[in-house]
């Protein structure tokens, strides 16, 4: 595997994680390891997938759920799809009922750590403009004399 892929995959499931609120730290971070070794382990095919769905993480190697992962206390309503390369909400009805995967992006999801909407956007730095107050007056001074 390339690392620009791996890097790719890594960056992809830390999106879909944070979609779901789940908090930083070790146990996250085990969770985010099995999946992204699971969509980028020899023998992986272009349709393995990842799927969450009610408190749980499915992996999917075609159309059939090979392992899954409990997420207690996650409550995020959507269903959740990735492949590694990119994420989507999908249509929950269409994908378990018809087998059909409609995607339906990303609008909607706090695609950030979570944590960061709460502490607002960085702040910017103070312009220091009393050179140009300074300068004007100064000009103004010498026309004047």
């Amino acid at each position: 595997m390339k690392p620009e892929a791996l890097a790719k995959a890594a960056y992809t499931v830390e999106c879909f994680l944070n979609a779901l609120r789940l908090e930083d730290g070790p146990a996250r971070t085990e969770i985010e390891e099995k999946l992204v070794h699971w969509l980028v382990r020899d023998g992986a095919g272009k349709e393995d997938h990842l799927i969450y769905s009610r408190g749980n993480i499915f992996c999917y190697s075609g159309r059939q759920a090979v392992k899954s992962i409990a997420l207690p206390g996650v409550d995020q309503p959507r269903t959740l799809w990735c492949d590694g390369q990119k994420l989507s909400m999908i249509d929950p009805e269409e994908y378990f009922g018809a087998g059909k995967l409609v995607l339906l992006g990303t609008a909607g999801l706090a695609l950030t750590l979570p944590g960061m909407a709460a502490a607002g956007p960085p702040k910017k730095k103070e312009e220091k403009s009393s050179n140009n107050n300074n300068n004007n007056n100064n000009n103004n001074n010498n026309n004047n004399g």
